[in-house]
């Protein structure tokens, strides 16, 4: 199979796999230190007069779906970005900027690198915050700062970490007051530091220009997407798929939630509020079983397509696929439809 017949099957399947609510990127910006970066997302090359190239378009399209496939293979890391909360007013946004910084004992730095120590610069820092711009009440009843903690597992470099963590704030949060802060398990003063090296982002929620940040589901992927390509920058494998997209929100391998495990373990009755057996329970169960099915049925077709191209590593990525996931791709096989057979060279 010729290698731009592959490389369609990919886009197709693979687009509709990991780009599901993909939301535009922001412009090209620069970094921290001043080299001009391209939004994320946006690596289409472009041919004179700004026509797309639609054949070197696809090409590309489809070595980043190639890209995450093998992610999958290779079980690389993946990043953790989460909004942790967010500071209605000053008290909240100076209480959380004393937790990050351990009380001033952990140096932070803001969006112009300028580093800020010990408690004198958080009470400057928390002078600027409120003065500068939009003035901020004391206890005010909107969201003024949002938490976000960019996080990789322990092993990961730390250093490599915070300038990933730098050069994605730099990119994402351009024209916003921001500090972030590294605690790894040796720097942190706190009785039980955490063994993953993590930063936490404290950015303030309206811009220098009066725009306010309003961060949905699909803005948080494309924080994880960009904050896992700002690790590859600096050398560090990552990556930021869901876990659907893995396969590893299958009924039986999924862990339940600590409450419900408590509830069971008193002998008490499930609802349709916490996994039980109501209607509503089962209809959200029948809807993530369709949502999986349809999951390996987009890689079953890319795996056929990948294992019968005529390139020898799209055969090996294959390979490596139906190894990776081959048991939970023929959970299901007896339901497929007669015809075809779209099992990607599936050892039976």
């Amino acid at each position: 199979m010729k290698k731009q017949y592959v490389d369609g099957v990919l886009v197709e399947w693979g687009t509709a796999l990991f780009n599901q609510g993909r939301v535009a990127a922001p412009p090209p910006r620069r970094s921290m230190t001043g080299f001009k970066l391209p939004a994320r997302g946006a690596s289409r090359p472009v041919a004179k007069g700004g026509a797309v190239a639609a054949g070197a378009a696809v090409t590309a399209d489809a070595n980043a779906i190639r890209s995450k496939l093998g992610s999958i293979v290779r079980r690389t890391p993946q990043v953790v970005v989460k909004i942790s909360g967010g500071g209605k007013g000053v008290k909240h946004i100076k209480a959380h900027l004393d937790y990050i910084t351990r009380n001033g004992k952990l140096e932070a730095e803001n969006q112009a690198g300028e580093v800020i120590e010990g408690r004198q610069g958080l009470s400057d820092l928390r002078d600027e915050w409120q003065y500068g711009g939009l003035v901020l009440e004391d206890e005010g009843t909107r969201r003024e700062a949002f938490n976000i903690v960019l996080g990789m597992p322990d092993g990961t470099d730390p250093l490599a970490v915070k300038r990933a963590a730098r050069d994605f704030a730099a990119l994402e949060f351009e024209g916003y007051q921001y500090v972030m802060v590294l605690h790894t398990f040796d720097t942190d003063p706190d009785p039980k530091p955490s063994h993953n090296p993590h930063v936490h982002l404290c950015v303030k929620a309206e811009s220098i220009e009066g725009v306010r940040l309003n961060p949905r589901k699909a803005d948080l992927q494309r924080w994880r997407d960009g904050f896992a390509e700002a690790l590859r920058e600096n050398g560090v494998e990552a990556a930021a798929t869901k876990r659907i997209q893995r396969l590893e929100r299958w009924e039986g391998d999924r862990i339940p939630k600590l409450s419900v495990r408590r509830m069971k373990g008193r002998g008490e009755e499930l609802d349709g509020r916490n996994g039980g057996t109501s209607r509503e329970a089962l209809a959200r169960f029948a809807k993530a079983k369709s949502a999986e099915a349809t999951v390996k049925q987009r890689y079953r077709n890319m795996v056929e397509a990948l294992q019968a191209s005529d390139d020898a590593e799209d055969r090996a990525l294959a390979k490596g696929l139906a190894e990776r996931l081959g048991d939970k791709l023929r959970e299901d096989e007896r339901q497929k439809p007669k015809g075809r057979d779209v099992s990607g060279g599936l050892d039976r």
